[in-house]
């Protein structure tokens, strides 16, 4: 478990440096990798746990490509599941307004990140 736990932890922090290279400007994936690196080193578990919380309600739609995903959810599952630990929550509501902007290739890069961590975190909770 432990080896599939810090792939997810390091493919997680992947997936935030790719969003904060893709939006430089946008500082808000930068606070929320400084709050995925101290959630990190008080449980390095608790990221796949919240994780998991929050993507087992949207497994589906994710693992399908289904872009209403993006557009038509309003998250309030997640805020209910997680209410002191909302950065997941932030993260998809980010990338919610910046969908129809995005490249089919940058949708399909986000889509395998979100993928591979449902997988990842299936192995490990």
């Amino acid at each position: 478990m432990a080896t599939y736990l810090t792939a997810f932890n390091n493919l997680i922090f992947k997936f935030t440096d790719d969003l904060i290279e893709t939006f430089p400007e946008e500082n808000d994936f930068k606070v929320y990798k400084r709050a995925l690196t101290i959630l990190k080193s008080a449980n390095a578990k608790k990221m796949c746990v919240i994780f998991k919380s929050y993507s087992h309600m949207y497994k589906e739609k994710i693992l399908s490509k289904d872009e209403t995903f993006f557009m038509q959810n309003e998250y309030s599952e997640i805020k209910e599941a997680n209410e002191d630990e909302n950065t997941v929550e932030a993260v998809i509501n980010k990338l919610k307004l910046y969908w129809t902007e995005l490249s089919d290739e940058n949708k399909e890069k986000i889509w395998k990140y979100l993928e591979t961590l449902i997988k990842l975190s299936d192995l490990i909770a």
